[in-house]
């Protein structure tokens, strides 16, 4: 489904990923985990097409994410939730969120309401359908965000240390959600530093300096 081939990335005279290959299937659970710098959040970004890479190339259900036709399609198909929620949330109201990202797709108007209110229902916001976004508690907001990238309808979730800015109860119930939708045929790629997090991934990607260094289970990557 997704497929990584000698891929590298430089940012000036700095090679942040080196010469990478790796493949990801249909509905697993992927860690990514490795120290600062070692370019998490730049793979992220580019399995979503939001950067493009120098060499290599990234295959997603066939689409190649350096090919301008194909854009469209692969951000139908990946979602991204980031670090910091209130970086993602524009709209003034919690049910405008959910609604602007369908407006982007060109979603037809009589079918906007009923897609907004179910990605809502599924993460226990629609009873915060009116209220202000500013209202909203931390864990609340990174729901928000996820219910707005679920309205689209993506297969794959990438989640860029989606938990690191919150309190123990709103990530507890978001690392809950990532299993829901991993449980329900959703690939989810979560980047964390956070040693319990791993023990639910199905793989784990540990990068370093812009290599892969260990790629497998989640629990021999705690032998070395």
């Amino acid at each position: 489904m997704i497929n990584v081939e000698n891929l590298s990335k430089n940012f000036g005279n700095l090679k942040v990923l080196k010469n990478i290959s790796f493949s990801i299937e249909k509905g697993e659970y992927l860690c990514i985990i490795g120290k600062n710098g070692s370019g998490k959040s730049t793979l992220a970004k580019l399995l979503a097409a939001l950067i493009f890479q120098q060499e290599g190339t990234i295959r997603i259900f066939g689409y190649d994410t350096k090919n301008q036709k194909d854009l469209l399609n692969i951000r139908k198909i990946v979602g991204i939730i980031f670090q910091n929620p209130e970086e993602q949330i524009i709209s003034t109201t919690v049910f405008d969120e959910v609604i602007f990202a369908l407006e982007n797709l060109a979603i037809p108007r009589e079918d906007i309401k009923e897609i907004a209110e179910k990605a809502l229902k599924n993460l226990n916001l629609l009873e915060y359908k009116d209220k202000l976004t500013y209202q909203l508690s931390g864990g609340e907001k990174q729901r928000l965000a996820i219910a707005s990238i679920l309205a689209m309808g993506p297969e794959i979730l990438i989640f860029d240390e989606a938990t690191s800015m919150l309190d123990p109860v709103g990530k507890k119930e978001v690392l809950r959600i990532m299993k829901e939708l991993n449980s329900q045929g959703k690939t989810i790629i979560h980047i964390t530093h956070d040693r319990d997090d791993i023990l639910e991934a199905s793989k784990v990607m540990l990068l370093s300096e812009g290599e892969i260094k260990y790629l497998g289970s989640p629990y021999k990557v705690f032998d070395n």
